[in-house]
């Protein structure tokens, strides 16, 4: 279909004295344009009799429109009259010929139109805010002329230069029309200069002078296939209930063609959110686009421009039943609040209340009709405003993930350097290593040392020491992980620990204090629980929560809990002595306020919730009554020092059958834990030599020792 307005235009003839250039061809048009716009805005009136007005001298202007004053004899005065018969047979020459329309921007102008339903006057609108984008001198010559131009004036002044009415150009200008909904045009509200009033899309103007076959095709500019899912959502068991939700929306959403579903998926950097939405959509079938973060020179897009190419292309793939936008770091677009909005739509003379209007307008409008299902993901949810947040019909806190998931994920991306389960222990037993550290160091790995698997997971290791580093994150422990068997028959207790496991298999929730001397078991128990349920454990020690900024160890601690509900873990507060010390002694307001969140949330947490503390005494009592469970945790009884011994002994590569020369001596250590035989488990894996009975006993007596216990001696004068 032809564009209507092209009927003012005509081919010229193109001078032979210069190279045809990009300019030439579509001279016509905007030489017209320009010329009809001297002739009604008056720019053609001289300033002096002795000299051209000021567009005739401009080099700009002269070559956009062919017109040339040096070829003709200059009168003895220059009247306004002369410079309108110049103009008007200038015009006359450009306008005797149409303009074909099969030019690259007239052909994409109609594969637009097509796509999503465009007026004339769209179309028109677009013309010209192409005209002054792709030709700098359009709007170079436009420029200097500083006239002053509202939105009805623009309207008038397309009508004049299209014939189309002006109330045609006012729909186009409208917040919901094709447009600007889509981001196609920015309009400013405000009195600015006429090449300033209407922008388009940031990138539009060299997809307008390449030819596309399809939609697809001048899609691609701003939109990006996403790369393959690594990894399934198997590898995603913390988040089961997310993704079974999910799953189920999103399928039917699809099914159903239900506008308006946007997920937000929120957690920092390198946790897997990426892999998580891309693996969802191969588990859905289907085909996942990524909004473009660089243009075509690897330069980065601004929020504002990505939002507006979002949108654009959410049209494009309107038609697509089989598609879902994937929309990275989002805290780049809301994270300036409603101001961002300002800039995309300007602002009018009513003052900032109408922005602000017309900002959450389109923000409901954008997540209330959006075709395609979108997931917009953030690094750092707190930047956005709330306003926003509530727009989103669903949100994945996304969680470090627990160690069983890290070992996973570890193995999946080191697994071709033949890693020790020791070693992979020990990496991810660090849980603020994320597993894009771990794909970055199996890179550097498999580029620096492709074939010698030692000196590849060397490599690993030194990668992610600087990586840990470079973040203020913990360095790797520099030992591998090497736990003591774990079994219930080592714990002494005052309660059946044996009872509470299987209370909380069939109930899983319930408030413990675990308390007593170190390496009594207290944490593995917990652990142990978490195993049982099958559940992810959460621990949190006192300086992930402490704060010295007044309010935010109270943030934290609700944070916590908040951690544990979107994961549905067990949860552990270790050094509890640190949070619920006796109210009665409290010198500081913060203090108790910090106990009366803490308990406030424990109130309100349905999961399971686990204290620990090894300063009884300290805890305040009123705070006590609100745990359901409190088990103290002594030292290894007589008979369980020889059990643990002997299994210890033997596991670690020692003789049985010594065990019974030492009975008498490890019966003596009264102070004896399961922590100690842990300690020593360590010390033979660092020697790297099998344990014998006598050098595991002076480990152990050691250890008890340090704590200020000598051996009780058995016989007479006891």
């Amino acid at each position: 279909m032809a564009l209507s307005f092209l009927s003012y235009t005509s081919t010229p003839q193109i001078s032979q004295s210069r190279q045809a250039s990009e300019n030439d061809k579509y001279a016509p048009l905007y030489g017209v344009w320009l010329m009809d716009l001297a002739l009604h805005l008056g720019w053609y009136r001289p300033r002096s009799p002795r000299r051209w007005p000021d567009i005739f001298e401009d080099s700009d202007f002269c070559a956009m429109t062919g017109l040339d004053v040096d070829s003709v004899e200059e009168p003895e005065r220059i009247t306004a009259g002369h410079c309108l018969k110049l103009l008007s047979s200038q015009r006359a020459k450009l306008a005797k010929k149409k303009l074909p329309q099969s030019l690259t921007l007239f052909k994409n102008m109609r594969l637009l139109a097509g796509m999503l339903n465009l007026t004339d006057a769209d179309q028109a609108v677009l013309t010209f805010a192409a005209g002054l984008s792709i030709f700098s001198e359009f709007h170079a010559a436009i420029s200097p002329k500083s006239h002053k131009t509202t939105t009805d004036t623009l309207c008038k002044l397309l009508s004049h230069l299209t014939g189309i009415k002006d109330s045609e150009f006012h729909r186009s200008f409208q917040a919901e029309s094709p447009l600007v909904s889509t981001g196609l045009i920015k309009v400013s509200k405000k009195l600015c200069d006429l090449e300033q009033k209407v922008e388009l899309l940031s990138g539009m103007q060299d997809v307008m002078l390449k030819p596309h076959k399809s939609a697809d095709n001048l899609m691609s500019h701003f939109l990006r296939r996403a790369a393959p899912a690594q990894l399934a959502l198997d590898n995603f068991p913390h988040l089961k209930r997310e993704r079974d939700l999910l799953v189920n929306y999103l399928k039917n959403a699809v099914r159903n063609q239900v506008s308006g579903v946007n997920i937000l998926v929120h957690g920092k950097p390198g946790v897997g959110k990426n892999q998580f939405v891309q693996a969802l959509a191969e588990q859905l079938n289907l085909e996942l686009f990524e909004v473009a973060f660089a243009d075509k020179d690897g330069d980065p897009i601004k929020g504002e421009d990505r939002l507006r190419a979002y949108a654009f292309c959410q049209r494009l793939l309107a038609r697509n039943n089989n598609a879902m936008i994937l929309f990275d770091e989002i805290e780049d677009v809301f994270g300036s609040g409603m101001g961002f909005f300002s800039m995309l739509f300007g602002g009018e003379d009513e003052g900032d209340n109408a922005d602000s209007d017309l900002s959450k307008a389109w923000i409901n409008r954008t997540m209330e009709n959006n075709p395609v299902p979108a997931i917009w993901i953030s690094n750092k949810v707190g930047q956005i405003d709330k306003a926003y947040l509530r727009r989103f019909d669903y949100s994945v806190a996304f969680p470090t993930p627990p160690q069983e998931v890290r070992a996973s994920m570890a193995t999946y991306h080191l697994d071709a350097f033949e890693p020790p389960q020791g070693w992979i222990d020990r990496l991810v037993a660090n849980e603020e290593i994320t597993p894009a550290q771990f794909e970055r160091a199996a890179k550097v790995a498999r580029t620096g040392s492709p074939k010698d698997t030692a000196k590849a997971r060397e490599l690993v290791e030194q990668v992610l020491n600087r990586s840990t580093s470079l973040l203020g994150q913990r360095n790797l422990p520099k030992r591998n992980i090497v736990r003591t068997g774990y079994s219930l028959e080592w714990l002494n207790t005052d309660q059946p620990v044996a009872k509470l496991v299987e209370g909380i298999k069939r109930k899983a929730r319930g408030t413990f204090c675990f308390y007593g001397v170190a390496g009594t078991g207290k944490s593995e128990l917990a652990r142990y629980m978490a195993d049982q349920i099958g559940k992810p454990l959460i621990i949190k020690r006192a300086s992930d929560i402490l704060s010295k900024w007044v309010g935010e160890s109270e943030q934290n601690i609700a944070a916590m809990f908040s951690e544990a509900r979107e994961q549905d873990a067990v949860l552990v507060l270790d050094e509890a002595d640190s949070f619920l010390a006796d109210r009665r002694d409290a010198q500081r307001s913060w203090e108790v306020t910090q106990v009366n969140e803490l308990l406030t949330q424990m109130e309100a947490f349905e999961g399971i919730f686990v204290c620990t503390t090894n300063l009884m005494s300290r805890l305040d009592q009123a705070s006590l009554r609100r745990f359901a469970f409190k088990v103290r945790f002594d030292p290894l009884k007589p008979e369980q020092r020889m059990a643990l011994f002997s299994q210890e002994l033997v596991r670690l590569g020692g003789d049985e059958a010594d065990c019974s020369a030492w009975e008498q001596q490890v019966a003596r250590l009264e102070q004896l834990t399961p922590g100690d035989f842990a300690v020593a488990a360590r010390q033979f894996d660092l020697w790297d030599e099998p344990a014998t009975a006598g050098r595991l006993y002076d480990i152990l007596k050691k250890e008890c020792e340090v704590k200020g216990a000598a051996p009780r001696k058995i016989g007479f004068g006891q």
